[in-house]
């Protein structure tokens, strides 16, 4: 449940794969494609689970080749290390990094993208598009400092496993993202207001859920969603908007 909660998080609120559903050429291709991905994501799951499964079966049979200082997220690299050969070693390592890149400059041009497309063009609508791809690539350097900088503070706070504060970090700031695609979806008498009430509702629900850690955090995605949902939606029915045809140029896609 945890699991699949989380996957509606990235497939619905991760703009990294909403930006691939826009390049397809219908909704057949995009509904194709995301059928195709979840098909996809069982065999890749099976072996990322299967690479941690066989290292604690090593270990656990050779447990005087662990390092004894290590945490669990140095379990893997200091196998790279001290277990492949030399060269074999290096091509792992490059592949590693080379995975990592080509996620990180999706994320980092989706949300430089999202912020020039969803609010500098709304506030400056005679922007130009030389500004914007300006303010696009100053935005990616700012948005790749402040990855940088998130990543030297949890190194610092020396986190027990790098794994449990993705899934945190996902469950926390995602669920009341999906949330709202799922009242836009499924509901027809979601209101403006009612969305916002529901997704601040959802952030206090997943806040006092992580302080007290009242359930495990594989299920914060989940929380976040239903929160969102129950929540918005009986907000817009007691706060509904006043019915009023749209302006011109007031509806953007």
């Amino acid at each position: 449940l945890g699991s699949a909660m989380q996957q509606l998080v990235s497939y619905t609120a991760d703009q990294t794969v909403v930006q691939r559903y826009l390049t397809t050429a219908d909704e057949k291709a995009a509904a194709r494609g995301i059928w195709t991905n979840a098909v996809l994501t069982i065999p890749a799951t099976l072996i990322f689970f299967g690479v941690g499964t066989a290292l604690w079966a090593f270990y656990k049979t050779n447990p005087a080749m662990l390092n004894p200082t290590g945490k669990s997220d140095d379990i893997f690299p200091w196998f790279i290390a001290q277990q492949l050969p030399m060269g074999v070693a290096g091509l792992v390592i490059a592949g590693l990094f080379a995975a990592a890149m080509s996620s990180l400059d999706s994320s980092l041009n989706s949300m430089a993208t999202t912020i020039t497309t969803d609010f500098y063009r709304w506030r400056r609508p005679q922007a130009t598009d030389r500004q914007c791809l300006k303010l696009a690539r100053w935005l990616t350097v700012a948005l790749g400092l402040f990855g940088i900088l998130s990543a030297i503070i949890m190194a610092v706070l020396q986190s027990e496993s790098m794994w449990d504060q993705y899934i945190k970090v996902i469950g926390l700031l995602g669920g009341g993202l999906a949330g709202l695609f799922a009242l836009g979806i499924f509901t027809r008498r979601t209101t403006g207001r009612g969305a916002v009430v529901g997704f601040l509702g959802s952030a206090g629900v997943l806040f006092c859920v992580s302080y007290f850690q009242l359930v495990n955090l594989l299920l914060y995605a989940a929380v976040g969603i239903v929160g969102c949902f129950v929540i918005g939606y009986l907000a817009s029915r007691l706060m509904p908007d006043r019915r009023r045809d749209l302006e011109k140029g007031e509806f953007r896609p």
